[in-house]
């Protein structure tokens, strides 16, 4: 017998990635059975006889979970965390998110007696880059900063180790961020499809596609961790004895600044974005929060605009794709006035050697979505 994998959040950007590259490059001598869980109907591009699906909302008791687990579950070895649960408040989603993790690891640990590794992926909220300005790059072994009500991360890896000791499974945190992927499922933190968006209704509108943010976002350093590449780590560091018990970044292993990737972008698209792009508004002070324009406000009448596109290009079915884009939520990153970058040195001291250049992967990715039908 392989391995056994057990793949949390099966609908969500990471959780699918994972699946996808067990699929794409391990026979069934190296794992034998890959089990997806989520709460909704189950839904992948990929077809292979090692997948089994269970339903399971990991909001329940872990004995609840544990009885419903118990069996198809018990030959898991390698255990990986992508679940997330959104909640309008920070102290509710605080709590909720650190319930999901508890629940999902004491069951796991009381069904599958030949466990090896649990994996935890978090993220560079870890550094708490989306509060203020951080050490930049931020590396694993940064001390942490204060705890804030809005970051579950903390208590989550805090059980993890807590749970681990004394146990013959290791663990592993991976830490990515500003995810880039694709999925047939909504999510709440979808960069990608939200540019593809608003650069598709800015060709469709025959106007320009200016970037908002403000100028020191626009010509600071940035980075972001492609979905395949986030599983291509994750799968390494969890089989590797030498990385147990470690936490790693992981990001696309390349820097950029937004005023040289945003044209290129927006080209892509057949749309203009300038690297000169003029701001209404004077330059921030570091540290502050500013938007030269809002893309929730941008957006709030353009669902017509979509639809009437969709239409003329063939693709009704894309017209649900608007109700997916995280304005709101790609105003919130936009609007930083500072650089927050990951270190990925510790990955590559132990022996990663994944890479790929930014604009490929945002590129695939829009690929993706116009494979799945999502964008016209």
């Amino acid at each position: 017998m392989g391995k056994s994998a057990f793949i949390t959040g099966a609908n969500g950007i990471s959780g699918s990635a994972i699946l996808e590259y067990l699929v794409a490059n391990t026979t069934s001598e190296q794992w034998s059975e890959i089990i997806v869980t989520s709460r909704s109907p189950f839904k992948t591009t990929v077809s292979d006889p090692r997948i089994r699906f269970i339903a399971l909302d990991f909001t329940e008791s872990a004995s609840e979970l544990a009885e419903k687990m118990r069996d198809i579950c018990k030959s898991v070895t390698h255990g990986y965390f992508c679940s997330y649960i959104h909640k309008d408040t920070f102290e509710e989603l605080n709590g909720a998110n650190r319930s999901l993790f508890e629940n999902f690891l004491d069951s796991l640990i009381e069904v599958a007696p030949a466990l090896e590794n649990v994996t935890l992926q978090t993220g560079g909220k870890h550094y708490n880059v989306h509060l203020h300005p951080v050490m930049s790059p931020a590396r694993e072994e940064d001390p942490r900063v204060k705890e804030t009500i809005d970051n579950f991360y903390y208590p989550q890896e805090d059980y993890l180790i807590s749970r681990q000791k004394g146990s013959k499974w290791v663990y592993n945190v991976v830490r990515p961020e500003a995810i880039i992927g694709s999925t047939q499922k909504p999510n709440g933190m979808n960069e990608a499809l939200t540019i593809a968006l608003y650069f598709s209704i800015c060709k469709e509108l025959g106007a320009d596609a200016p970037m908002p943010t403000n100028q020191r976002y626009w010509s600071g350093v940035d980075d972001v961790s492609y979905a395949p590449l986030i599983a291509d780590l994750t799968i390494f560091v969890s089989t590797n004895p030498r990385c147990g018990n470690e936490a790693f970044n992981v990001t696309n292993g390349d820097y950029f600044t937004w005023r040289y990737m945003w044209p290129r972008l927006a080209a892509y698209f057949g749309v203009n974005g300038t690297s000169d792009q003029v701001f209404k508004k004077d330059v921030p002070k570091e540290g502050d929060v500013q938007l030269d324009f809002s893309l929730g406000e941008w957006s709030v009448d353009k669902k017509q605009v979509w639809d009437a596109l969709c239409d003329k290009k063939g693709v009704p079915g894309a017209k649900s794709t608007f109700e997916f884009g995280t304005w709101h939520f790609q105003d919130w990153v936009f609007q930083r006035t500072w650089s927050a970058t990951l270190s990925i040195n510790k990955a590559r001291k132990f022996g990663w050697t994944g890479h790929i250049d930014s604009y490929q992967s945002f590129v695939e990715t829009f690929d993706r979505f116009r494979a799945y039908g999502m964008v016209p």
